[in-house]
């Protein structure tokens, strides 16, 4: 018989679980609601996958994040395990079918973006699946205290009065304590056990520091700590290019990673990355859901975090193998300032959003009464030019609107072209014999995509085109005509994001907004900014502060800029650079070492240099 361990081994390789998992695991073998607070890097995945494959029947996983939800299918399709994930963005006929092979017990496990629950399809199929367990991943989207409150969430619930014996465990890295009370509340988790690990992280140290110059010392910190593995997180796509430029112009070994790049490109940078063949990933928040890279030395923030979750979340990507690493996070007056103009940019005004909604409905050519249950692809900068709108104002009101309930917004991700052939090989041979131009096509789908009459099957055109010596629009056109002739399911390849409807179009756009939605979301926003902005200006210890933020309590860390700063108080500031600057150093290392703000640093090193103790040369410091 296998056991969690035995299981462990087999699919991942590991000998033992790390601290934690195996209890939650052992819960949940036991039939037993879960709350599972894992900080980044805690190994989530495992503590209910290894009772998905000892138990009999179907997991599901509810979870926002389609990207993570295909990488975590394609993981365990290579462990010979049966898996499949439904999202926004898929046709009706191969979600029909999704849903047909999990009710007939197809799957060990089955992946679902929240807003599918809402669906009649859904909802008929779920009653005669054979469940085990429901996981929902990210639970702090459930709570309207939550950083990344989702509506769509709040309706998972029901699905404990269809099949109240089975049991319910939520996982989620960040959450405070009254978020983790309203999750527990709103999922009506039953005699739960709770399985809190603690968020200290003895082994990062927080530095934290004001910077007129921003690019300057994070070239200083990445050219200083070239051989080591480490991320930028910025908030902006601009930002992203502009230091990944600066940083390759002065031979820093690094790639950039962000939501506008294609899959093929983005795969490649995390995979050089991985393996250390680069060492610097300049990236925003897109980056890192999922990844376990071990040895990341250090993370710094070129800009900040819009709330103390994101930032811990990604601060801890660093030192996941337990050795020393450095959260440094640089702000000024502007980054504040952006801070607080957030708040007006992810709340447009009641009557914009009115107006989008109008305009939303108008461009998709969508009549009052119609369009529940609706999938469309939408190019959010051509629509907002369309109607002359600012594209982030028009994000923006779209996530609103998704709050509301009106519809639900995918994120951008690419999502390949995929065939699933319709009618049977006879049928297909008389087809041929009409029309022998499609021959070499339909050969090369039968004879080359095992199952592509029993399901979906991925394909990739250049690759056909390669093969058959056709030109690749030659490809297209045959795959979209065997589709209008009833012959397949073909599925372009996109990576727009899409809109699924979730409601008919109001009559004459009276929709109404949600108080909840709009007027508390945007207090609890505020709240979340000013968070952030009284950590960057907090004069005592941050891991302290950090702590405090999540309900724990603990000594001073000893290691963040105001611990180290506080241990050289009575030390003579001038004195004490002078004594590091033995060997070339930079502004950065010294800021690092001393917890010295940035114009202390450079005013003591203006009164060395007037002083002839030291000599600065192309940014590096040294004694004379």
């Amino acid at each position: 018989m296998n056991s969690p361990r035995k299981i462990l081994k087999k699919n991942w390789g590991y000998e033992d679980f790390r601290p934690g998992q195996k209890a939650i695991i052992d819960d949940l073998c036991a039939e037993h609601d879960v709350f599972a607070l894992l900080p980044t890097g805690g190994g989530k995945s495992i503590c209910y996958q290894v009772p998905g494959i000892l138990k009999k029947g179907l997991t599901i996983v509810i979870s926002p994040l389609i990207s993570l939800m295909q990488d975590q299918v394609n993981q365990l399709l290579k462990n010979g395990l049966q898996a499949a994930a439904l999202y926004s963005g898929m046709s009706y006929r191969e979600i029909d079918l999704t849903l047909d092979n999990a009710r007939f017990g197809k799957y060990d496990f089955l992946y679902l973006s929240p807003e599918r629950l809402e669906t009649q399809i859904f909802i008929e199929r779920f009653k005669a699946m054979q469940v085990s367990q429901i996981i929902i991943d990210e639970a702090h989207c459930i709570s309207q205290w939550g950083h990344d409150f989702r509506p769509s969430y709040t309706r998972i619930a029901a699905l404990r009065a269809l099949k109240p014996s089975v049991p319910f465990a939520a996982f989620t890295a960040t959450a405070n304590e009254k978020t983790q009370t309203d999750i527990i509340d709103q999922l009506g988790l039953k005699n739960v056990r709770l399985h809190k690990a603690s968020f200290h992280r003895s082994n990062i140290a927080y530095r934290v520091f004001h910077s007129n110059y921003k690019k300057a010392r994070v070239l200083e910190l990445c050219k200083g700590l070239q051989n080591s593995s480490g991320i930028v997180y910025c908030q902006t796509r601009r930002s992203v290019r502009e230091i990944n430029a600066m940083l390759s112009s002065e031979g820093v070994s690094c790639a950039m990673y962000h939501g506008g790049m294609n899959n093929t490109d983005r795969s490649a940078t995390m995979k050089l990355w991985m393996q250390g063949q680069t060492k610097v990933i300049i990236a925003t928040n897109a980056f890192g859901m999922g990844i376990d890279k071990a040895d990341v030395r250090y993370v710094i923030h070129f800009e900040m975090s819009d709330s103390i979750e994101g930032y811990f979340q990604e601060v801890g990507r660093g030192g996941r193998d337990q050795d020393k690493a450095i959260g440094f996070a640089l702000y000024n007056l502007e980054d504040e300032n952006k801070l607080k103009e957030n708040i007006t940019t992810k709340f447009p005004k009641k009557n914009e959003i009115a107006e989008l909604y109008r305009n939303l409905f108008q461009y998709f050519k969508i009549a009052f009464g119609d369009g529940k249950d609706q999938v469309v692809e939408i190019n959010i900068q051509n629509f907002a030019s369309n109607y002359g709108t600012n594209p982030l104002l028009a994000y923006h009101g779209l996530k609103i609107l998704e709050l509301n309930g009106d519809l639900a917004l995918s994120e951008s991700v690419f999502h390949p072209s995929k065939i699933k052939l319709i009618v049977g090989i006879t049928e297909l041979y008389n087809f041929e014999i009409q029309y022998p131009a499609f021959k070499k096509l339909s050969n090369y789908l039968v004879r080359k995509l095992p199952g592509v009459f029993d399901r979906y099957k991925r394909i990739d055109i250049i690759e056909i085109s390669k093969m058959l010596k056709l030109s690749k629009t030659h490809i297209e056109k045959q795959l979209e005509q065997l589709n209008n002739f009833g012959l397949c399911d073909f599925i372009k390849a996109s990576k727009e994001p899409t809109i699924t409807f979730l409601r008919a179009r109001a009559q004459n756009d009276t929709f109404l907004l949600h108080p909840s939605v709009y007027g508390l979301r945007k207090k609890n926003y505020e709240a979340q900014i000013d968070s952030v902005i009284r950590f960057l200006n907090e004069e005592n210890c941050r891991s302290q502060k950090l702590l405090s933020y999540f309900g724990e309590e603990a000594q001073k860390c000893g290691s963040c800029d105001r611990c180290i700063r506080q241990k050289n108080k009575d030390k003579e500031q001038a004195k004490l650079i002078l004594k590091l600057v033995d060997k070339p150093t930079t502004i950065s290392i010294l800021m690092n070492q001393t917890g010295f703000s940035e114009e202390s640093v450079m005013k003591n090193l203006d009164y060395l240099q007037e002083e002839e103790k030291i000599e600065i040369r192309e940014n590096m410091v040294k004694a004379k």
